[in-house]
């Protein structure tokens, strides 16, 4: 067991991640699928859900520029904590009421922890600095695997309960384990980024330095721009457009969310072990590839059983993309701005997102299903191009 362990990275605080993880899963597993049919459910369109999912970028891309320096003034635990209980915030806004206003509070909050669909900084700097830099793409990949797998199975419970028992039991079974992953995080987590902390005036300052982006670092600002663009467009209303234009229910969504990470999961640990052996930028190319076969996929298919298929290389993507592209970052990165640079990379790429949603929304309206994956489709050539001379420069120093 022990050598399994090791083999797995799965030691101090990515062993009390990886369990918070699992419980953490168990009610998000199944709010991501649900989520988008819910607001629909409530009267909504698909341009105002459009609008909710642009909040919901703008939120992020402003908790991604404040998390980050604030780990790496006041340490990672603590910021991680308060990433993870805005989550919990915003699920009770679901709870409460569909009213618009609490749909909107529930944007706000769940983009504002910076761990919807993502990682917040602190959390992705706390794993970094928690391992060698060896075992570093494994240890992400574990811990994908943890979250895919349990998302796995939870995708298709979370879509059968939505039509036997409605959204409810979901909301509330989210904020309970969300609940229970904090607890454990709090009681055994260990902190990897001790400081002196700093003064209200320091912090304000070094949140507003942390706007501009390194000379150094801008093509990866460009690419992550394009990134946060071609995506916002193709997929932010994906789960909604399927509904409106196939009819799709929320099971067979699920049964969709639940092939992606069945390839996410299943593929995590090889795609670390993978980066050991051939190096991070084969990896990120390799995600490249998995991006364009799901775009023709879902373009150039139209029954559930395709869309199945290709949701499969839906997951591929992320599956080898995190891991080795944040390992690529670190790499790149001194310890004492490691959060700030990753929560800024992730923030331009939302803040170009902001208005893709409710674009995408449009672009849906006016021409249908395929024209907005057809957006993405040139946007991911552009930064599929911009990847390759990125990853075949040295490392840059900063």
């Amino acid at each position: 067991m022990s050598s399994l362990s090791k083999y797995l990275a799965l030691e101090g605080n990515i062993r009390v991640l990886a369990l918070q993880t699992l419980i953490s899963q168990l009610g998000f597993g199944m709010l991501f699928v649900v989520w988008q049919p819910y607001i629909l459910s409530t009267g909504l369109t698909i341009v105002d859900l459009g609008i909710i999912q642009s909040v919901i970028n703008l939120s992020t891309a402003t908790g991604l520029f404040v998390w980050g320096p604030l780990s790496d003034i006041f340490g990672r635990k603590r910021v991680m904590l308060l990433g993870h209980a805005s989550r919990v915030v915003a699920v009770l806004a679901l709870v409460i009421s569909g009213n618009p206003v609490f749909l909107y509070a529930f944007a706000f909050f769940i983009g504002f922890s910076a761990l919807w669909m993502q990682s917040n900084p602190a959390r992705t700097a706390l794993l970094a600095e928690s391992v060698s830099n060896e075992k570093r793409a494994t240890a992400y990949g574990t811990l994908m695997a943890i979250g895919q797998g349990t998302s796995m199975v939870m995708a298709s419970v979370g879509g059968y309960i939505a039509i036997v028992s409605g959204y409810w039991p979901i909301f509330a079974v989210t904020v309970v384990c969300e609940t229970i992953g904090i607890t454990i995080m709090l009681l055994f987590v260990r902190e990897t980024h001790h400081t002196a902390g700093a003064n209200g005036r320091e912090v304000g300052s070094r949140i507003i330095s942390n706007l501009r982006p390194e000379r150094e670092m801008m093509p990866l600002y460009l690419m992550m721009v394009i990134m946060g663009i071609g995506y916002g467009v193709g997929f932010s209303l994906f789960y909604g457009a399927l509904t409106d234009t196939y009819g799709f229910t929320t099971f067979e969504l699920g049964l969709m969310s639940t092939a992606s990470s069945v390839a996410w999961a299943f593929g995590s640990i090889p795609s670390g072990k993978l980066s050991e052996r051939l190096g991070t930028r084969k990896m990120v190319l390799a995600s490249t590839a998995a991006a364009l076969i799901t775009a023709l996929g879902f373009i150039l298919f139209r029954s559930f059983p395709a869309f199945l298929i290709f949701s499969v290389f839906n997951g591929l993507d992320p599956c080898f993309w995190i891991p080795n592209w944040t390992s690529i970052i670190a790499e790149r990165t001194p310890v004492k701005v490691r959060a700030s640079i990753f929560g800024k990379l992730d923030a331009y790429n939302r803040f170009a997102g902001i208005p893709a949603p409710f674009l995408g929304g449009l672009i849906y309206a006016g021409y249908g299903f395929t024209a907005p994956l057809l957006v993405h489709l040139v946007f991911l050539l552009i930064w599929g191009y911009m990847l390759v001379k990125i990853t075949s420069k040295p490392k840059a120093v900063t």
